[in-house]
């Protein structure tokens, strides 16, 4: 129910659908209101302006490393790096590799896990997810697809208990501690959510974020028009904002008892 209402198309059909149905009764003050309503709605949600401060908050907050580039924030490139890489989802379909059946922002989570292995040559990747079907996890997906692309099996390390991003955080500090310094791969505006989840746990990690859904630079002539692109940045978003109350709820409650 709560996916439900934070689905802002879903919040425009019953914004709709009530105004009909007040149109039907008779109730033409209620009608005029719930109809307003909805339009405004839909110019809040498919235009650019507030689905792309509210999301872009979220994917400015941490920048992509390069372990490559020299600096004060340069990483340590003989050092045992663990670059855990957090699930996205995944499908089955036995006509199909492992790679076509990672869902698009898992594929980009692990790409930049990659990216980083081969450039950190005595890091080790840590896969993570579960199954919901009692099938292939998400982490032994991703370490096919991995190892199709590429990396050597013994790079890499699997946590195949972890349902979501707070799970993923308690398995990683409980299966491996805080020995190893880490750096941490999931979409930009999930990062946020992500390293709170981590740090709660005892595990300082350097975020590495990658599958934005905003590009600084992009830019058209065609952008204030309503596309469902701003629909689904908004859907993120507030997916986002929901999660990271629910949690600061849950760290609140637990350093309670």
């Amino acid at each position: 129910m709560i996916r439900f209402f934070l689905n802002p198309f879903n919040i425009l059909w019953l914004l709709f659908g009530v105004s009909v149905l007040a149109l039907l009764l008779k109730r033409n003050t209620l009608f005029r209101w719930l109809l307003f309503s909805a339009m405004g709605w839909f110019l809040i949600i498919s235009t650019p302006l507030i689905p792309t401060a509210a999301l872009g908050f979220l994917e400015n907050r941490y920048e992509p490393h390069y372990p490559e580039v020299s600096g004060s924030d340069s990483l340590e490139t003989d050092e045992e790096y663990h670059i855990v890489v957090l699930g996205g989802g995944h499908g089955f379909d036995d006509r199909l590799p492992a790679n076509s059946l990672l869902s698009s922002q898992a594929l980009a989570r692990l790409n930049e896990g990659i990216r980083l292995h081969l450039q950190l040559p005595d890091s080790k990747l840590v896969l993570s997810g579960y199954s919901a079907s009692d099938r292939t996890t998400q982490a032994e997906m991703l370490q096919q697809t991995a190892i199709l692309l590429g990396v050597e099996a013994n790079d890499i390390l699997l946590q195949k208990e972890p349902a979501n991003t707070w799970q993923e955080a308690e398995v990683y500090a409980s299966k491996f501690g805080n020995v190893n310094p880490v750096l941490l791969v999931t979409c930009a505006s999930h990062m946020h959510r992500a390293v709170r989840a981590f740090e709660y746990f005892g595990t300082q990690v350097t975020p590495s974020p990658t599958c934005y859904r905003i590009m600084r630079d992009s830019h058209s002539r065609r952008s204030w028009i309503p596309s469902t692109t701003n629909i689904d940045r908004m859907r993120f978003a507030l997916f986002e904002y929901a999660a990271i109350l629910r949690d600061s709820y849950r760290m609140r409650k637990a350093n309670s008892l």
